[in-house]
């Protein structure tokens, strides 16, 4: 579900300006969000003005965590600083307040701003995948410890979504994951890598955001997980660029099991929620999402 909260409280921004030394002259709602509240707030002191970013989770809101968002903001403000050391592409944190206590009970974390936005209509697709897949590989060759991955998927109590016209490609999927998953190619991920949490400015790509989930994972995970959101809104053929593009970054093939287990994490909302996060920055097909997807299982499926 969308995060309903408009607009920061009077208590948040009284926190922000105490952390950051100097007095919020103005906020916009940054789009696209559908797990929290994120804000661009501009700062002023001294005559000089500054950019930082809000983002405000609702206590309770991230259920996939034992902790919950107190947890979260904690793992996101320790992934930021170090990614941000590492010399990755990711925002520096400000501050965090995980319980909320000064926040009008609400996990808050506060970051610098990074120049760009996400693009999803790029003027040159292979230049865009290119670095796409260049940053992946990036991120999975920086040498950082983290928590381990979290399982997603129960392949013994298979969904298959109800939009599926292919049921058969869903099924052959689950029957894949139901064997034993092979040995990965361990490494620092992202988590939820894609398109919309990467940053553009005149077609260069410039950060990569939501660290939320980074954690040691099967780095074709994230190469899959991008693969679903590109085959959702472009195709197919668009994904399979992608990976191809990796390959040659990372000098070595993905295995197609981790990428049916990134895809087969589509369901019925999709459609509901990826408008949200284009948020009209292009064209979105939702009627046609489920067999873009299909096409990509099918590919994916003819390479085992």
């Amino acid at each position: 579900m969308e995060f309903r909260r408009r607009q920061p409280s009077p208590q948040t921004l009284d926190w922000v300006e105490r952390v950051a030394g100097a007095g919020v002259v103005s906020w916009r709602r940054m789009t696209g969000g559908i797990t929290s509240a994120v804000h661009r707030l501009t700062l002023e002191s001294g005559g000089g003005r500054d950019v930082l970013v809000l983002r405000q989770y609702e206590h309770g809101h991230l259920a996939h965590v034992d902790s919950g968002a107190a947890a979260e903001i904690r793992h996101e403000a320790a992934t930021l600083r170090a990614v941000h050391d590492a010399g990755l592409p990711a925002p520096e944190p400000v501050a965090s307040d995980a319980e909320g206590l000064e926040t009008d009970g609400r996990p808050t974390i506060l970051m610098t701003r990074l120049p760009g936005r996400p693009d999803v209509a790029p003027e040159d697709p292979d230049g865009w995948l290119r670095q796409v897949a260049a940053t992946a590989a990036l991120i999975h060759d920086v040498p950082l410890a983290a928590g381990p991955f979290r399982s997603r998927i129960d392949a013994d109590a298979p969904v298959v979504p109800g939009s599926a016209t292919r049921p058969a490609l869903w099924e052959a999927a689950f029957r894949v994951l139901r064997q034993p998953a092979p040995e990965p190619v361990t490494r620092f991920i992202h988590r939820d890598f894609q398109h919309f949490n990467l940053l553009w400015r005149r077609g260069r790509l410039t950060g990569v955001v939501d660290w939320t989930g980074s954690c040691t994972g099967p780095a074709d995970f994230d190469i899959g997980h991008c693969r679903l959101n590109l085959a959702v809104l472009f195709g197919a053929d668009r994904a399979e660029r992608l990976r191809l593009a990796y390959e040659a970054e990372a000098g070595r093939a993905t295995d197609p099991w981790w990428d049916l287990y990134a895809l087969t994490a589509y369901n019925d909302e999709w459609p509901r929620f990826i408008p949200v996060q284009v948020a009209g920055r292009a064209p979105v097909d939702t009627a046609g999402m489920t067999a873009r997807v299909e096409d990509l299982l099918a590919a994916t499926l003819a390479r085992l």
